[in-house]
């Protein structure tokens, strides 16, 4: 029976090592996400590893030797707990791959909606590390918060995508 492993991978090296894990008959998935960061150039879009240095692999033990893992170009080897490569839950990787964008193949992001009144902590930017208290959304992808700055209260709006909920 098929199971997903999880396989380390070199820095950086996650594209190669699916290349050749793919090249030798395994299923792999490379689950990428693309990110906007802001630079000196402004905004720029990057696709990064959703799991550095991490990818999956699928394959029978019973049936395939997994050894050749660890020789393959760009990885490490398997995942192991007590000497034993450990099988991810294959409902997790359903879950990641429901998340791939059929047009472009990368994972799709949501955050959570926000409420009224909800704690929310500045994850990017100059005020990164604050918290605050979300207000509305305001046009687009921003939001608008109210943040206890020098000892008074003051709103201001930030691209969603900088916020993560305070729990």
């Amino acid at each position: 029976m098929q199971s997903w492993f999880a396989v380390l991978t070199k820095p950086r090296a996650e594209a190669v090592a699916q290349e050749h894990l793919a090249r030798q008959g395994y299923e792999c998935l490379f689950p990428r996400v693309r990110r906007m960061l802001r630079n000196a150039r402004g905004l720029e879009a990057r696709v990064e590893s959703l799991f550095p240095r991490y990818l999956f692999l699928r394959a029978d033990p019973d049936t395939t030797s997994l050894a050749a893992v660890r020789s393959t170009r760009g990885a490490v080897g398997l995942v192991r707990f007590g000497g034993e490569p450990t099988r991810v839950p294959d409902a997790v990787v359903a879950r990641i791959q429901s998340r791939i964008d059929g047009d472009d193949g990368y994972v799709r992001l949501e955050a959570p909606e926000l409420v009224a009144g909800e704690r929310v902590r500045i994850t990017e930017g100059a005020l990164s590390g604050l918290e605050g208290i979300f207000r509305c959304r305001e046009s687009g992808d921003r939001v608008r918060l109210l943040l206890e700055l020098l000892g008074c209260s003051r709103e201001i709006v930030v691209p969603r995508t900088q916020l993560a909920l305070q729990l």
